[in-house]
């Protein structure tokens, strides 16, 4: 029990960090275009970058939640230690919260270059998602079949 001490501070720690990081791109991304002097104005860029990020993004989170599904199920049937579940569990969830984060960023790329505001909506639906996706220790403790004890 001693050595689940603080992973679910830790856990919490590094979601709200990936939440901040994502909001603070998201309005640097915002402001810099805001400033330009000289808008981007390619339509067939703008374009192609839409349907590129679009399928990205559908892409990356119907993998990495089926990659999340699978390693959560591999973590609370496993025959380890709790400690090492618990581990594990928390392996998964960055792997899956990674996988929500990436294509923000990538839309974000895509707004710098066409100052098109669609993809300022795609980033934030994906910082929407992380934030629907936060850590709760009665869902980890229920996911892992834990006792209440158990996590700390």
């Amino acid at each position: 029990m001693a050595k689940t001490a603080g992973f679910f501070r830790k856990i919490k720690l590094q979601h709200t960090i990936l939440l901040l990081v994502l909001l603070l791109a998201i309005v640097a991304a915002i402001v810099y275009v805001s400033n330009l002097s000289i808008k981007p104005d390619n339509e067939h860029l703008d374009r192609n970058a839409q349907v590129v990020s679009v399928i990205l993004s559908v892409a990356s989170l119907v993998i990495g939640f089926n990659l999340f599904k699978r390693k959560m199920l591999e973590a609370r049937n496993s025959t380890e230690t709790t400690p090492e579940r618990v581990r594990k569990y928390g392996n998964a969830c960055l792997l899956w919260w990674t996988m929500i984060f990436a294509p923000a960023l990538v839309a974000l790329l895509c707004f710098l270059l066409t100052a098109s505001y669609a993809f300022i909506a795609l980033a934030a639906m994906h910082w929407l998602i992380l934030l629907v996706f936060m850590p709760r220790k009665a869902n980890i403790i229920v996911l892992l079949k834990l006792a209440p004890g158990e996590l700390i």
